[in-house]
């Protein structure tokens, strides 16, 4: 934990969250609903007046579309370190609604009308930072979030272009793929100035992108003979997608969602922004073309997910899957699982736990009893006669022997001589004495058994048995009722299983080549050929493994190239091998019923045994309790009058 010390308030940072090329992201602690961002580097002077200008621009138009700049901190050597931001908990990245494997993972209940819906939301947001006097300028499809409602929200603001008086903050950084090609000509963006026009371009390639489920417009089916990137084909206005066609060198992938299908003022914005550069449409046009295109969608009839234009007669996203083994939408249904649920259900769902309790027994009152003493024995009575007597005897004898002899003056030290002399050879008094001492033992003994009775009474130990054999099938029945759902992730991972599987050998047939990725330079290049990274699948393995000299920095450029290469890739599911996993998995889950069944129903025996002893031992203890209460009573009345003798 570190703290840290802003204009608003202090702020002590927990877990690490985040990790970028820039710095780490914190929780903080009690602010549940804020993190914290500190940058690896050391903040310029240009730096720390741009976060002090962001903090005072903040308005609750910005705040609802980004994670903007709360407050700027110092570390403990009183440097400025980073700014705090609100928490965008529940958001994923953009991209993750580009492949249909993600969409099911992330997004399963949602349609292609999901996809018209968000693009609307990201105008809305691009429409409030413009309106707010922002330029976004670093737009890419990794810096903008969305969560399952459909609201989008962007991330490191701090490289956002602002303007203050007549200066600006500058945007020194950018993807090229999503940069417009009037951009492209500079080597550099530190001096470049955006405008709400080269975003225009920008957010109209991520609209394209959701739209078309994933393609970029300027990446397509090469028919030339030229090595054409995507960047080549922004410098040249090539928009792979476009009715005017002309240059005749980049066409549509196969398989790809036909943009003639459209509206045709969705279409016309399409061309308008990546046709010409200057007036490009704004967000609010994409807004109001996005509401009426969400309006026209229609629904299938055989998949709840199969949502499609009602340009299309029927249902585009059946007509791939059955004409090309195509799934564009991956429907979240799966076989049924009645039979891994099914002799149980009854018990399992009319199953209560019975929570044993025992009331504390009151004792009953003494005069419920109606107890009388036991009649003292006719000898005690009469020991205590011998007693006075022989000691009365006593007493008279000594006086006169004293009295004979004249030994007044030693009556006083003889009487107790003789009284003691009395006692041992005439023990009526002793007698008394041990008979209440033997009385008083059996009152202390009942007492104890009462106590001790009592207390086994009121703390059971077999009860503590019993609630952690409750607990135990508890867990098990909650494990059988989560079979169903277990059964459905685990059909997922088999098919995310094969579609990775499938993917990955796509993504194999392409090379890291140097001339894509310059900045990696020879030796890094080396240090990934000995860590067996060529390809593009390859790049998944630093997620878990080190490369020497491939720092976050280059290790986010080399994810977002895979990523942008798996844009191409189209799954066909493999059928057959899709049913070989479900059924393996159906088998393995039908084992771990059949064992929970087992489990389940043994310990049920063992709670009714539980039980029935329990409370076998509780009646009988009360009634002991009862027995010996009374017992104590009558024993605690017998000694008191008893002791009435030995006064």
């Amino acid at each position: 934990m570190a703290q840290y010390t802003g204009n608003i308030s202090s702020y002590n940072t927990t877990r690490e969250i985040g990790k970028g090329g820039e710095g780490y992201v914190y929780e903080l602690a009690n602010n549940p609903s804020q993190v914290l961002k500190v940058f690896i580097e050391d903040l310029t002077p240009s730096k720390i007046a741009k976060l002090q200008l962001m903090v005072a621009m903040a308005n609750p138009q910005i705040d609802a579309y980004s994670a903007w700049p709360k407050d700027i901190v110092k570390d403990h050597q009183v440097k400025y370190s980073g700014f705090v931001m609100r928490k965008l908990s529940g958001y994923v990245p953009l991209h993750n609604l580009f492949s249909p494997m993600d969409r099911k993972r992330m997004f399963p209940d949602k349609g292609y009308n999901f996809l018209v819906h968000v693009a609307r939301n990201l105008a809305t947001a691009f429409y409030a930072l413009h309106s707010s006097g922002l330029v976004v300028g670093d737009i890419n499809e990794g810096n903008i979030l969305v969560n399952t409602q459909g609201m989008v929200a962007f991330i490191d603001c701090d490289s956002f272009q602002v303007k203050d008086g007549t200066q600006y903050h500058l945007c020194e950084v950018g993807v090229p793929r999503y940069t417009p090609p009037e951009l492209l000509a500079y080597t550099s963006f530190e001096t470049v100035v955006r405008t709400i026009n080269t975003d225009s371009f920008s957010m109209a390639i991520l609209i394209f992108q959701l739209l078309f489920l994933g393609r970029h417009p300027y990446a397509g089916k090469n028919n030339s003979a030229e090595d054409i990137d995507e960047e080549k084909a922004i410098k040249n206005n090539w928009f792979v997608y476009s009715l005017n066609n002309k240059h005749n060198k980049l066409l549509p992938p196969a398989d790809s969602f036909p943009i003639k299908s459209l509206p045709e003022d969705v279409v016309a914005l399409f061309h308008q922004s990546f046709e010409q550069i200057e007036n490009r449409p704004l967000p609010a046009k994409w807004i109001t073309s996005l509401d009426a295109f969400l309006k026209t969608m229609v629904n299938c009839t055989v998949s709840p997910i199969h949502i499609y234009p009602s340009t299309f007669n029927s249902c585009p996203w059946c007509a791939f899957k059955e004409k090309r083994n195509i799934l564009y939408f991956m429907d979240a249904s799966y076989p049924s699982v009645a039979e891994v649920t099914d002799n149980m259900d009854d018990f399992i769902n009319g199953f209560k736990v019975e929570k044993l309790s025992f009331p504390k027994i009151k004792l009953t009152n003494p005069t419920t009893y109606a107890l009388t003493p036991l009649p003292i024995l006719s000898k005690y009575s009469q020991y205590k006669k011998y007693h006075l007597l022989t000691l009365i005897a006593g007493v008279i004898a000594t006086f006169s022997f004293v009295s004979a002899f004249r030994l007044v003056y030693i009556f006083y030290a003889a009487v107790p001589a003789v009284g003691y002399l009395l006692n041992k050879f005439f023990p009526w008094k002793n007698r008394i004495e041990e008979e209440l001492e033997r009385r008083k033992r059996y009152q202390d003994d009942l007492k104890r058994q009462l106590e001790i009775d009592l207390q086994l009474y009121h703390q059971p130990v077999e009860l503590r048995s019993y609630k952690d054999a409750i607990e135990r099938i508890e867990r098990l029945i909650d494990s059988y009722k989560k079979l169903p759902q277990e059964l459905i992730d685990k059909q997922k991972d088999a098919e995310e299983k094969v579609y990775t599987a499938q993917l990955n050998t796509y993504l194999s047939n392409y090379p890291i080549n140097t001339n894509d990725f310059q900045a990696l330079g020879t030796a890094r290049k080396a240090a990934l050929d000995e860590a067996s990274i060529t390809t593009a699948a390859d790049v998944s393995k630093l997620k878990t493994i080190k490369v020497q000299g491939i720092g976050s920095k280059f290790i986010k450029q080399l994810q977002d190239w895979q990523r942008h290469i798996g844009y191409g890739f189209v799954y066909h599911p493999d059928n057959n091998l899709l049913l070989k996993e479900n059924r393996a998995v159906i088998l393995e889950m039908a084992e771990q019923k059949k064992q929970l069944e087992t489990d389940i129903l043994k310990l049920y025996q063992e709670i009714i045994s539980l039980k029935t002893n329990l409370i076998d031992k509780q009646t009988q203890l009360k009634t002991n309790i009862n027995i010996i209460h009374k017992q104590y009573l009558q024993a605690e009345l017998d000694f008191k009058t008893f002791r009435k003798l030995s006064v």
